[in-house]
């Protein structure tokens, strides 16, 4: 094992980006009903129309999506499987940092699509829904993932470009 195979700052980036990806995930809110569609839904009795259940007007991503959580998991977990791969020494047939980047990136896109695409929930439960704080931070540390990645499979390219209509 030889961990001066790991450079300190990206080691850090992806540990951090990982971290608040599975933190905003669990503990923060990524959807809400907005404050007066919360008192109307509660007056006209449909409060257990939105995503988060009855008479619940905030919900963390990992509430939400039953199945697109453990892919957020598996893009959070990346970053440590390069870093176990790097430290290990394992020959790899692409360039290490490319699957992480592929993670994070997917799931870069997984949350901007359930966030600014298509809202969870349907009908009146997918009306007033508002984003909270935790989206954002879950969006951004899926890009830094994917950027760490890419940061990382780029290091060691010493490609030279060839002359065109050569082989």
């Amino acid at each position: 094992m030889d961990f001066s195979r790991l450079n300190p700052r990206r080691v850090a980036a992806g540990a951090i980006a990982s971290g608040l990806l599975v933190i905003s995930l669990v503990f923060m809110p990524w959807y809400s009903l907005a404050g007066g569609n919360a008192n109307v839904a509660r007056a006209q009795g449909q409060a257990d129309a939105f995503i988060c259940g009855t008479g619940d007007f905030k919900c963390t991503g990992f509430e939400t999506f039953p199945l697109m959580r453990w892919a957020l998991i598996l893009a959070a977990v990346a970053p440590l499987i390069l870093a176990y791969i790097l430290v290990r020494g394992h020959r790899l047939s692409y360039p290490p940092g490319e699957m992480t980047m592929v993670a994070g990136l997917a799931a870069f896109v997984l949350i901007a699509y359930n966030g600014l695409v298509d809202k969870p929930g349907s009908g009146i439960a997918e009306a007033g829904q508002s984003l909270e704080y935790g989206y954002f931070v879950a969006l951004f540390a899926a890009l830094a993932v994917g950027i760490t990645g890419f940061s990382r499979s780029q290091e060691g390219q010493r490609r030279t470009r060839k002359a065109p209509g050569t082989v």
